[in-house]
């Protein structure tokens, strides 16, 4: 799991536009009647509040003079036909780019696009090149908070923006391309579903990727479910050219950390090698064992690395706020099991390892857990690329760019760098020739990109 870190120690070508912009308009797919459920009606509203906010003193771009229709709203004298079909997307005179800092800041731009119906409500297909898949669940965020984009904003971070969209039934495809240091999720194409159980989004995917967060539940148990197709490949393995679905309609999204990124959590507290110690107190052996075929194992997995999860928790939030364990039974109130006591014991003696290297002020107990939930099977990835690298890696970009069947509805850029995943002596280079390659490849006309992490405001 790739979560915020601050590491100091304190905290083929295109068709018409014509084309392309016709199937933008039909991005909505019918849903089995076990998917359907009351986010359509509540979402809207959402993003048609977010439009009426964004239209607001603002100047919005003109209709392209192609001789096409404007995709107004049907009117009181239009047929029953033209009323009940879902509203056509507006579409963009340039291409709009999108350049912020943490990665789950898009959504900010990306829920704007909704609510001015420059994208679809529902059925978007994002291609996201990345070295982390982004997908994990905010596990204790309230389901219904996707239908607030506030709670939404508030809740979520860099490692788990994509999935609420999902269960909103804003995206229903992920095409995730990732360089070849990153192992997080293998290679292939899986379908799976998103849905509530018990007040929170979960997922029926029997990934390890899923059930080491101990996020899987069963499908039969998933309420208000929706269908994702997730695609994981790297650029060269992606028949872009042959990927007629993007003509419905895409957004491109680019982590400039696909290029050459870091394990920030490396290198915390590194004179007691805090990393490796966490890992004996985070890593759960049972899941490289897991068979995906038997789902009551997977369920059991999945509930005891929740709770084992929540333990720790408890743990490091008690160190938090008083500094040490010496009564941290008597404060919990609850049994423990052997091998909760033993988790503790361990938690005990990297306290006093870390106190002995450290004074109390330097040590971030919450970040420290949030290193230690990164611990999986599969680590972070950790790979900063050559010159020469990062070059053969942004020609492959040019290459993937010229073969797409169509451009993007919007273009999103996460820089990703603050937090150390991307190398900041990287880090203007990579977003330089990324920025380069999008203008020279893509044969469409691109807007002036927008600078989000330089407080540079846009409208729609």
């Amino acid at each position: 799991m790739e979560t915020s870190a601050n590491v100091d120690g304190s905290t083929e070508r295109r068709k018409s536009n014509t084309e392309c912009e016709k199937g933008a308009g039909e991005g909505t797919q019918t849903k089995s009647p076990e998917e359907t459920s009351q986010t359509s009606t509540t979402t809207e509203s959402m993003v048609e509040k977010d439009d009426k906010q964004s239209e607001q003193g603002e100047n919005e771009p003109k209709e392209p003079t192609n001789g096409k229709p404007s995709a107004e709203q049907p009117t009181a004298s239009s047929s029953s036909k033209a009323a009940s079909a879902p509203p056509k997307s507006r579409t963009f005179e340039k291409i709009p780019i999108f350049v912020v800092e943490d990665h789950h800041e898009v959504l900010t731009f990306l829920y704007r696009c909704l609510g001015s119906k420059h994208l679809p409500l529902h059925g978007n297909r994002i291609v996201h090149f990345d070295s982390h898949p982004d997908m994990c669940i905010p596990k204790h965020m309230p389901a219904s908070y996707v239908f607030n984009k506030d709670d939404l904003l508030d809740s979520i971070s860099i490692e788990n923006w994509l999935m609420p969209t999902v269960f909103a039934g804003h995206v229903e495809r992920i095409v995730w391309i990732k360089p070849p240091w990153s192992e997080q999720i293998p290679k292939g194409k899986f379908e799976f579903h998103v849905g509530e159980f018990e007040g929170s989004i979960r997922t029926d995917s029997t990934l390890e990727y899923f059930v080491s967060e101990g996020c899987y539940q069963p499908e039969d148990k998933l309420e208000n479910r929706k269908r994702l197709r997730l695609e994981v490949c790297s650029v060269e393995e992606y028949s872009v050219s042959e990927d007629t679905d993007l003509a419905q309609g895409y957004i491109l999204d680019i982590d400039l950390d696909y290029f050459s990124t870091h394990n920030p959590f490396l290198k915390i507290y590194d004179r007691v090698q805090l990393y490796e110690k966490l890992k004996d107190i985070f890593v759960s052996p049972e899941l490289a064992d897991d068979a995906e075929n038997d789902l009551e194992k997977l369920q059991r997995v999945a509930r005891d690395r929740e709770e084992k999860l929540e333990f720790l928790e408890s743990i490091f939030l008690y160190l938090e706020e008083v500094g040490n364990l010496k009564h941290f039974l008597v404060d919990y109130q609850q049994e423990i099991s052997d091998e909760y006591a033993g988790l503790l014991e361990k938690v005990t003696t990297l306290v006093r390892t870390l106190k002995r290297e450290y004074k109390e002020e330097e040590i971030d107990w919450s970040m420290i857990y949030d290193a230690g939930c990164t611990c999986d099977v599969t680590d972070l990835p950790h790979h900063e690329s050559s010159q020469e690298e990062i070059e053969t890696m942004v020609g492959q970009l040019e290459r993937f760019l010229e073969k797409l069947p169509c451009p993007p509805v919007v273009i999103t850029v996460s820089r990703s760098s603050e937090d150390d995943y991307t190398p900041a002596t990287q880090v203007e280079m990579i977003q330089e020739m990324v920025l380069a390659a999008l203008t020279k490849c893509l044969r469409a006309e691109l807007d002036t990109p927008i600078l989000h992490y330089k407080d540079q405001k846009f409208t729609l």
